[in-house]
């Protein structure tokens, strides 16, 4: 009775739900252990997934249910030397279960008949390791019930589920909390115990693939070798591959567990495999992809499903995208680096960033066409191949939802590789996408690279245009001192280069701020300043700016008449540039004047009329700010529910979106008060 398994390790860890799938497939108990099929289980997943593991180890566990024996083979499907054939592999199993060399006949057909008779009536556990392909493993099957056959592969194992009813099992990346208890195990309680936060970073740097894992957990087992010494190791991603390979074992070294996978592609599958390590984002489309691997659609689409079948990238997004595990992801970085000619791959990569600076370009143009002429970075000609045909508001910002990170990363991508006009555009259209969504961090880094990129250049009116929304940034996040600095420094800048329209939209900021801070007096005389230099800049926008912190300027004087005089010229101007954000913005200053004047009908009409101008989806926070206002006359007037639903939408589209919001605070304490006065008198309630 052959009992083949190999060792099962000690530390197997988590899995817990692709067990419980196994066991379900055993054939029942009462019937004998015989079912009606043949049951076989295609265990797929990336390398170093950890699916032998999971087949020795369960199959250990489960072998005294088959009292006619259990036979393993390593099919070699991946790895050094060629993979088993099928002969070979019948050969070794028919000697195992007792036949003579005579007995034993000549030709695949022959010897998967015979064992196939010799199988028959027999209660067997076999477990078919590393397979490369369906075909390589279909003449090993049994072909009469009794018998339970797992089978793993990196490959996807389709055409076995098809044809022979093959249950597919696809292992995925450890949880967290596995991970950890798993790098635990190895280490042992003490050492364990001593560093939680390293083995955590650890467990970060090796992306939870139980290989990575397991060969980083037993250096820091080693005398002498901390986890935090190991983590250091891992911490820089341009010698993490070559941390994680350093044994002379090639089956404990990710980097030779990848070039098997790798070394077994199509000569076109390999080369898009690389390619698609320039990809600076987590996740890409097919049409990125294409760019990238400069191929057409139906070709790309091919070779991203053949290269998700081997398990090198995985799908996204219901197959319509997809990404690499991390270190596959530095893998492939590293292939297309070692294998490419240089100028070939630098030519890639500024086709990629070419490709999201073009979409992001087309997407500024329709989300906000009063910015379309107006950036320096925005006159670069772009291209595209494949385009995506972007068109209308809500197709276009589901795109932007999409590739944001994507832009973020390829700004950063293009600023390290000194591509100094991807940069700015990228700088340019990204930021106003950032700007709509609260993502501060990500929005100063890209300011900060723009302002180097544009130094770089000598590229001056490009800078004067960052410092200047730089200021307007800061201002929005209440730091003041910091805007007006960083605004006198671009209005200097801008008169330097005698360019009148720059200099009006300093002066404009300017003024915004003295207007936050009540110096009314001052912002004024930047406003004065700033009119005669304004007309046409941006299509009319500039002026509209201006007339709206002029009605700001006289409402906080206390003059509402002329400040509803010059609100109502700012939305006549916003209308002409074709700027729904900023109108919304200044219907609903007018809304807080007529509320001021006690005609508060009108001021909840002209906060309804703002909110149905924008979507929530496009411009959150600016909707955001118009139910706070909504809220406050709704309050006055006694509709306490209203007021309290208003507050808490805003609340959340705040939290959701632009956490650090200046208003947030203001607004939480306005719903405190008056969720707990309601709390204290339910009456109000129903007002």
């Amino acid at each position: 009775m052959p009992r083949q398994l190999p060792l099962a390790i000690k530390d197997f860890t988590g899995r817990a739900e692709h067990v419980a799938a196994l066991d379900a497939l055993l054939p029942a108990e009462e019937n004998g252990g015989a079912g009606g099929a043949v049951v076989i289980s295609a265990v797929d997943g990336t390398a170093g997934i950890g699916k032998t593991t999971l087949a020795v180890w369960w199959a250990h566990r489960v072998q005294s249910r088959f009292p006619d024996g259990t036979l393993y083979v390593n099919l070699r499907g991946y790895g050094a030397g060629d993979p088993a054939t099928p002969g070979e592999v019948l050969e070794g199993f028919l000697r195992a279960l007792g036949l003579r060399a005579e007995e034993i006949p000549v030709g695949v057909e022959a010897l998967a008949g015979s064992f196939r008779s010799v199988l028959a009536g027999r209660r067997m556990l076999i477990v078919l390791d590393n397979a490369n392909n369906a075909d390589q493993v279909r003449p090993l099957l049994p072909g009469t019930p009794g018998c339970v056959v797992v089978v793993t592969s990196r490959e996807s194992l389709t055409g076995l589920v098809v044809t022979e009813a093959a249950t597919r099992l696809s292992l995925d990346l450890l949880s967290d909390e596995e991970a950890v208890t798993l790098v635990s195990s190895i280490l042992g309680p003490a050492c364990a115990a001593a560093e939680p936060d390293a083995i955590r970073e650890l467990v970060r740097y090796c992306a939870r693939l139980p290989l990575a894992l397991r060969i980083a957990a037993s250096r820091a087992a080693t005398p002498h070798i901390t986890v935090g010494d190991v983590v250091t190791e891992l911490a820089d991603d341009r010698f993490r591959l070559d941390a994680l390979s350093q044994d002379g074992d090639e089956r404990a070294a990710v980097r030779a567990v990848f070039d098997w996978s790798y070394r077994r592609l199509p000569a076109e599958q390999a080369r898009a495999f690389r390619r698609l390590g320039l990809h600076p984002g987590e996740e890409f489309g097919v049409e990125a992809a294409a760019a990238v691997c400069e191929l057409d659609l139906s070709e790309a689409r091919w070779t991203l499903a053949a290269l998700a079948r081997a398990h090198l990238i995985e799908p996204a997004a219901g197959g319509r995208r997809y990404r690499f595990h991390d270190l596959l992801r530095a893998y492939a970085a590293d292939r297309v680096k070692r294998d490419d000619p240089p100028d070939e791959r630098e030519r890639a990569r500024r086709v990629l960033l070419m490709w999201y600076a073009h979409h992001a370009k087309t997407a500024l143009q329709i989300l906000f066409p009063a910015h379309r002429d107006w950036d320096p970075a925005l006159r670069l000609t772009t291209q595209a191949r494949p385009e995506i045909q972007l068109s209308g508001r809500e197709e276009t910002w589901a795109w932007t939802d999409l590739e944001v990170d994507n832009l973020v990363a390829s700004t950063r991508d293009a600023d390290q590789h000194d591509e100094t006009p991807l940069t700015l555009i990228l700088v340019t259209t990204t930021a106003m996408i950032l700007h709509r969504r609260g993502r501060w961090d990500d929005l100063f880094d890209l300011y900060s690279r723009g302002l180097r990129a544009a130094r770089r250049s000598d590229d001056r009116l490009a800078e004067v245009e960052v410092q200047i929304n730089l200021g307007e940034t800061l201002q929005l996040l209440g730091q003041w001192r910091d805007a007006e600095g960083v605004l006198q420094v671009a209005l200097e800048m801008a008169r330097g280069l005698k360019d009148p329209w720059r200099e009006a939209a300093a002066l404009l900021q300017l003024g915004s701020g003295c207007v936050a801070l009540k110096q009314f007096a001052q912002a004024q005389n930047y406003l004065l300043a700033a009119s005669p230099l304004a007309p046409g800049a941006q299509n009319g926008r500039v002026e509209a700016y201006i007339e709206w912190v002029s009605s700001r300027v006289f409402s906080g004087l206390g003059d509402y008449q002329a400040a509803l005089h010059h609100g109502h010229r700012s939305v006549a101007f916003f209308q002409q540039a074709g700027d729904r954000e900023g109108e919304v913005g200044c219907l609903r200053g007018m809304a807080i004047i007529h509320h001021s004047l006690g005609d508060h009908q009108m001021a909840i009409e002209l906060c309804e009329q703002a909110i149905r101008i924008v979507s929530r989806q496009f411009f959150p926070t600016a909707v955001a700010r118009v139910l706070g206002t909504l809220g406050v006359v709704l309050r006055d007037i006694g509709d306490t529910a209203r007021a309290i639903g208003c507050w808490r939408e805003a609340l959340k589209i705040y939290e959701d979106c632009s956490p650090e919001e200046v208003a947030l605070d203001d607004l939480r304490e306005l719903l405190h008060a008056l969720e707990a006065a309601v709390g204290a008198d339910p009456n109000l309630e129903d007002r």
